[in-house]
């Protein structure tokens, strides 16, 4: 599956980056690529919050789907408005990269 494969992501988040720019960082995990809800992950820093947010493809029925996980905070953080402003637009480009990420994992397997 292409949505597996570390080189093919990371060539589609570069596309997204190329064609839209990004204030936060992102990455795809150096790690094995293998089947599996762990594998895949997108990881996405927001520069206004430290939860640990991640992009990945989770398979239901069969098929794919990229989904975004916030992971669970120890502690509340307050924000001025330039701090939710800035917070409101990562979460933009997070919801744009994945779905990017879904786009490409569907045209692949449609071109199967």
């Amino acid at each position: 599956m292409p949505y597996r494969d570390q080189a093919t992501v990371e060539s589609w988040v570069d596309e997204f980056r190329r064609r839209e720019p990004i204030a936060t960082d992102v990455s795809v995990l150096e790690k094995d690529f293998q089947a599996g809800p762990d594998s895949g992950l997108v990881v996405v820093s927001l520069r206004t919050a430290s939860t640990v947010t991640y992009i990945q493809a989770v398979v239901t029925d069969g098929t794919p789907h990229w989904v975004v996980t916030f992971e669970a905070r120890p502690e509340s953080f307050d924000l001025d408005a330039a701090g939710v402003a800035a917070l409101a637009h990562d979460l933009d480009t997070l919801a744009r990269l994945c779905e990017h990420l879904q786009d490409k994992t569907d045209a692949a397997l449609s071109a199967r």
